[in-house]
C-alpha cells in the first residue's frame, strides 16, 4: 500500500455521533471526502436528516442521553452501512445547550444537581452508550476504530478570568465529564486490545465560533500560535485515527489545543 493511500477511508464504514455541531460538520465532510460510507446522528430538533442528504450520507435522528435512542440509532447505521469500521462519539452538552433547560453557568456553590447530571449523561454516559453499541459490532466484524472527543478543559483547568464579563462561562460537570471520556478511552483501549479495535480520544483547544474579539484574543494569548483553533484544522486527526496510517495507534489522548496544554 502506497503510503499516502494508507490515510485513505474509502470503502470504510462510518458512524459519527453528533454531526451538526460546530466540529461534526467540518468531520462529516471530512469523512465523505475520503471515501467512506458515512452514517451521522444527531438529535432530531436538529437538521441531521437534511445535512445527511447535502453530504451523501445516512442520516438518523439520535438523543444520546436516551440508552433506546442510541442502542437504535446504532442498529439503523450498521443495518443502512452493512457494518461498522468505525465510530466517532462527537455529542456534547456544551454551556449554549445547557442554557435551554436551565442555569448552566450558575456559580459551584450554587450549581444545580440536574445541570450538573445533563451534562454527564451526554458527554460521558453518551459515549458509553455509543461505545458500547458501536463496538460490539466492530468486534464483530473483526476489528475498527472508535474515536471519541474530549476537550482541552478535560485535561487543564481553565483560567476562569477570561469568562469575566461574558455571557457564557466554564462549568464544572463539562470538565469533568469530558475528562471522563479520556479515562474511559484508556479502558476501551486495552479492554478491546486483542480484538482489532483500537480506541483514541481526541482533545481540541478553543475552536473560533463567532466569538467576540475580547474573548477570542484572550484565549489566544494564552496559546503559544497566539490565536483560537479554525474548525477545519480538527478534521485531519479524526480523519488519521480512522484511517489505517494509524493502525499501532490505540489509548492515546491527541491534544490539538495550539500549545495552550504546554504552557
Amino acid at each position: 500500500m502506497a503510503e499516502r493511500d494508507r490515510f485513505n477511508l474509502t470503502d470504510k464504514r462510518v458512524l459519527l455521533v453528533g454531526a451538526t455541531g460546530i466540529l461534526g460538520r467540518g468531520y462529516a465532510s471530512a469523512i465523505v471526502e475520503a471515501g467512506a460510507k458515512l452514517a451521522i446522528a444527531d438529535l432530531s430538533t436538529s437538521d441531521v436528516i437534511e445535512f445527511a442528504e447535502t453530504i451523501g450520507a445516512v442520516g438518523i435522528e439520535m438523543d444520546v442521553a436516551d440508552e433506546q435512542s442510541v442502542v437504535d440509532g446504532v442498529q439503523t447505521a450498521i443495518d443502512r452501512l452493512g457494518g461498522l469500521d468505525g465510530a466517532i462519539t462527537n455529542s456534547a452538552a456544551t454551556g449554549e445547550f445547557l442554557m435551554k433547560e436551565g442555569d448552566a453557568f450558575a456559580p459551584f456553590e450554587e450549581y444545580p444537581l440536574s445541570a450538573w447530571q445533563r451534562a454527564l449523561d451526554i458527554n460521558l454516559t453518551g459515549t458509553f452508550l455509543v461505545a458500547r453499541e458501536a463496538g460490539r459490532a466492530m468486534k464483530a466484524g473483526g476489528g475498527g476504530s472508535l474515536v471519541t472527543v474530549s476537550s482541552i478543559y478535560g485535561i487543564v483547568a481553565p483560567d476562569h478570568r477570561m469568562y469575566e464579563n461574558q455571557p457564557f462561562k466554564s462549568f464544572a460537570s463539562y470538565s469533568a465529564s469530558k475528562a471522563g471520556v479520556i479515562g474511559l478511552t484508556k479502558w476501551l483501549s486495552t479492554w478491546w486490545g486483542r480484538d482489532g479495535i483500537r480506541v483514541n480520544s481526541v482533545t481540541p483547544g478553543g475552536v473560533f465560533n463567532d466569538h467576540n474579539e475580547e474573548f477570542s484574543s484572550a484565549y489566544g494569548d494564552r496559546t503559544p500560535m497566539g490565536r483560537m483553533a479554525d474548525r477545519d484544522e480538527l478534521v485531519g486527526m479524526v480523519v488519521f485515527l480512522l484511517s489505517d496510517a494509524s493502525s499501532y495507534c490505540t489509548g492515546q489522548n491527541y491534544i490539538v489545543d495550539g500549545g495552550l496544554s504546554t504552557w
